[in-house]
């Protein structure tokens, strides 16, 4: 339960981890990308998440992030670590040594693949909160996961001492509607799937969202919706959302993701790098389309190919 413990609200970034062509993480583009959306209004960063190819980092690589993020974001601006994994005891000791780093929190997923019921994941929320008393943010991706934090279950984690919040990333906005009617009290809700939801997630209550597509690629102009809607200025938030959700949808037509963001990144002349096997490079006629979409909709400094 958060009660006071943290004060996460606004536009969080989930960020891409680039890898150089030889599969390397490349650091120095790590730190351009988080610089520029630290410059862009980031209020606060989430790294090694689904975006970030959290699957693909071994242990050491992800705390080399973390540190690196830490230190650019400063005080003020929250970096929350993704330390999700498949086993307790893992994320147990990576919850610890991101505490030790300095992060503000972690983002943990359900243990994947072993098909845990409802009496092991609270187990397993239950244990690293009591082990690392560091603030966990749920993080719900029935997609990806194989396992749904449904609301009755999180209603159970809600009360879990150092459970501070959930990002929702399951399909349905409904969810998000009754997460902030049974446990909005207690935790903060913050929505994923951003390009399709995040301003009427803040409108219903959400104390933010966490974006990726749109963000990286966008700047401020994706990144400001929360302050838009702070500011009363509803409607110009709302074109925004539409022309988020348009570019989102269009994106999952070109590649992988995030192979594709990564390939729209590097387009613009940012630093969005490649991915690690099995996810692969998009092909010359993906790239093309990439580059027609962030043309077509006018996204700021869309190169053409050469």
């Amino acid at each position: 339960m958060n009660n006071g413990k943290v004060d996460w609200k606004g536009s969080y970034v989930a960020v891409v981890t680039p890898f150089t062509r030889e599969r390397d993480i490349d650091l120095k583009a790590f730190r351009e990308n988080l610089d520029f959306l630290l410059g862009e209004g980031a209020h606060g960063l989430v790294v090694s998440g689904c975006t970030g190819e959290s699957w693909a980092l071994t242990s050491e690589e992800k705390l080399q992030l973390f540190e690196v993020a830490v230190d650019l974001a400063g005080p003020e601006i929250p970096v929350i670590a993704g330390t999700g994994s498949l086993q307790t005891g893992v994320v147990i000791e990576l919850t610890r040594r991101a505490k030790e780093i300095g992060t503000a929190g972690v983002m943990i997923l359900p243990p994947y693949y072993c098909r845990p019921g409802k009496r092991e994941i609270l187990s397993h929320y239950q244990a690293v909160s009591d082990a690392a008393q560091h603030p966990i943010l749920l993080y719900n991706i029935p997609s990806r996961v194989g396992r749904d934090l449904t609301p009755d279950l999180v209603e159970e984690l809600a009360e879990v001492e150092w459970v501070v919040g959930i990002k929702e990333s399951s399909d349905t906005f409904l969810r998000v509607e009754t997460l902030l009617a049974t446990v909005g009290d207690r935790i903060n809700v913050f929505s994923g799937h951003s390009a399709e939801r995040g301003v009427p997630a803040v409108l219903m209550g959400a104390k933010g969202f966490v974006s990726s597509m749109e963000s990286q690629l966008m700047g401020r102009e994706a990144i400001g919706m929360y302050d838009l809607i702070q500011n009363d200025e509803i409607e110009k938030a709302a074109k925004v959302q539409l022309k988020t959700l348009l570019l989102d949808q269009a994106m999952r037509t070109a590649g992988t993701f995030p192979a594709n963001l990564k390939a729209g990144m590097n387009a613009l002349g940012r630093t969005g790098g490649y991915s690690r096997p099995p996810l692969l490079e998009l092909t010359s006629e993906e790239v093309e389309r990439v580059h027609t979409i962030l043309a077509d909709l006018g996204v700021e400094s869309a190169v053409s190919v050469s």
